[in-house]
């Protein structure tokens, strides 16, 4: 007889896939080097887009060029390449604009991978809130608003330690005994509220408890007592918790009395590029405020010279920038400050902060204003460079508390520049003694005056920086006849002009200048792209004392060119 056929066994059915996708598992560290990778496309995209800047420029000039040599063999040349400049200029467009897109779309994305909600990052708070209440005999409840909005898992990781401290900080000297409570007319259960809230580019968290306040009297004795300044302004006296080793604890446990975690606090929140605020009531609560930076990898900076250094700042920490008058500043106590309506505000500078060598003074020296919190400062620099977005990268463990250094930025053009803490400036702004930002009435004597005229802003910024750093009073003009116009209204003991110029061209202001019985004698560089001979004659026979061609553009020709007429 013919064996049975076993049956098949049956396959378990395919599970059911629903239209949304399985969650993935993936590490932080992958996720963070991603972000790293997104953010330097972003600054190589800056640097592509430099480029299409200077191709422009370039084309520009030659533009320029082929209408100086209209009518020659040149011509023909000059137009091959003009128009294979428009060419690669419209591929270069459009590859920007596509990389643009997708660079952008794969930061935003690899940004929201990273995201948490900020309830996650107080996990465990409020155990440790209970813990520390238990040990001193108190009840405590705590409460997360604003525990919905996503942060970014690095700053949440980062927020961590500080918001641990405040906690146990609140519980351990705000909140008092359920006795006390209830002779005050309060719940026996002390409350602390953990609150998170978006405000632009930046979030705001803060810890607050319904307890006794802060001891202002107790924090000024013992300022005093360690030989510190006692201020009589309250908002400023409350400031004094945050230094490192004040404690008005009675005794010393576990949490308490040993004179570490504010400042701690105020470190560890500083480092990234945050400042930490408080505020009270007596007898109602303490309100401890964080304001960090929402992203910890990108960031929009202004880029500074001091000392000889390029340094960066956080542009967000950055109130206005400011011309100085020496009607502006005043010194009070020894002490320098900038002179607004409403206050003074400290004055210093920058690479005197730094410990950086001072540049020259300037009769209209340039500063930054700086705030942190409610805090202020003016620091002097000697030059503002640029506005942009930069990449920001951990100095690493062996320069970790380098003084007033919170990490390195990284240029579009592949250079790093030290990222500045603006906390740490504000706060030594305010104890630098006097410094000399003007010159002498000697030194104002020796300063010769230049009208600078040139209709490229790029180049008249370079030229009046070029000038300005030798000692010159440097007036700029955007075309030929406002120089000439500043020259008849305050004259001038010398002309550096560009030829090709929009109303009156360098020519022309040339002739007129040696036309004049009053200012015959002034003498006058022509800095041109024109480098053809009949162009260097025709500037020579208008009375130019001096011809620079740019294409061969040294500073320092120019400067001993001016030092020999003058």
């Amino acid at each position: 007889p013919q064996a049975p056929v076993e049956a098949e066994p049956e396959l378990p059915a395919p599970p059911q896939v629903s239209g949304e996708a399985l969650p993935v598992r993936v590490s932080g560290q992958k996720l963070d080097a991603l972000l790293g990778r997104s953010g330097e496309l972003r600054v190589a995209m800056l640097r592509l887009e430099g480029h299409a800047e200077s191709l422009e420029a370039l084309r520009d000039d030659v533009t320029g060029l082929r209408e100086t040599v209209r009518g020659t063999t040149s011509e023909t040349t000059l137009r091959r390449v003009e128009l294979e400049l428009a060419r690669v200029a419209r591929v270069l467009a459009q590859d920007r604009r596509a990389l643009f897109q997708s660079s952008t779309g794969l930061d935003d994305e690899v940004r929201r991978s990273r995201m948490l909600p900020f309830e996650e990052g107080c996990t465990g708070l409020e155990r440790a809130a209970r813990d520390v209440a238990h040990g001193l005999g108190r009840r405590v409840r705590m409460e997360v608003h604003g525990g919905g909005l996503d942060l970014d898992r690095s700053l949440l990781q980062s927020l961590r330690e500080p918001l641990l401290h405040l906690v146990r900080n609140a519980v351990a000297h705000g909140l008092e005994a359920p006795e006390e409570r209830v002779r005050h007319g309060k719940p026996e259960e002390g409350r602390v509220v953990l609150s998170a809230r978006l405000r632009g580019s930046r979030v705001e968290v803060a810890v607050e408890d319904d307890g006794r306040g802060l001891d202002l009297e107790a924090l000024r004795e013992r300022a005093r007592a360690r030989g510190l300044e006692a201020p009589e302004d309250d908002e400023e006296a409350a400031r004094l918790v945050f230094l490192p080793g004040l404690s008005t604890a009675a005794k010393v446990t576990a949490v308490s009395g040993r004179g570490v975690g504010l400042d701690v606090v105020r470190a560890q929140v500083e480092a990234l590029r945050g400042s930490v605020e408080v505020v009270f009531k007596a007898g109602q609560g303490t309100r401890f405020t964080l304001d960090v930076p929402l992203t910890l990898s990108t960031l929009r900076v202004l880029l500074v010279a001091a000392g000889g250094q390029i340094l960066a700042l956080a542009s967000e920490g950055v109130d206005r920038l400011l011309r100085l008058a020496p009607s502006d500043v005043r010194e009070v106590e020894g002490r320098m400050s900038w002179v607004t309506p409403d206050a003074l505000v400290p004055l210093a500078s920058l690479a005197g902060v730094l410990d950086l060598p001072a540049g020259p003074p300037k009769a209209r020296p340039s500063a930054v204003v700086l705030s942190a919190g409610t805090a202020q400062a003016a620091l002097v620099v000697d030059e503002v460079i640029a506005e942009q977005e930069v990449l920001v990268r951990s100095l690493g463990s062996r320069v970790k508390r380098a003084r007033h250094v919170a990490a390195a930025a990284v240029l579009p053009d592949g250079r790093m520049a030290l990222l500045l803490n603006p906390a740490s400036l504000v706060r030594a702004a305010g104890g630098r003694p006097s410094a000399h930002f003007f010159p002498t009435p000697k030194e104002q004597v020796a300063r010769r005056r230049v009208v600078l005229a040139d209709d490229s802003p790029t180049t008249r910024m370079l030229e009046q920086s070029i000038l300005e750093g030798a000692g010159y009073d440097v007036t700029a003009c955007a075309d030929g006849a406002e120089a000439w116009e500043r020259l008849q209204a305050g004259g001038a003991d010398a002309m550096v002009l560009d030829v090709e110029m929009p109303r009156m061209d360098g020519f022309q202001v040339t002739e007129a200048v040696r036309a004049s019985p009053r200012f015959g004698r002034v003498p006058v560089v022509l800095v041109t792209s024109r480098e053809k001979p009949e162009d260097k004659a025709r500037g020579l026979q208008a009375g130019a004392s001096a011809y620079i061609v740019k294409s061969a553009f040294d500073p320092t020709s120019l400067l001993e060119t001016l030092r020999r007429l003058l």
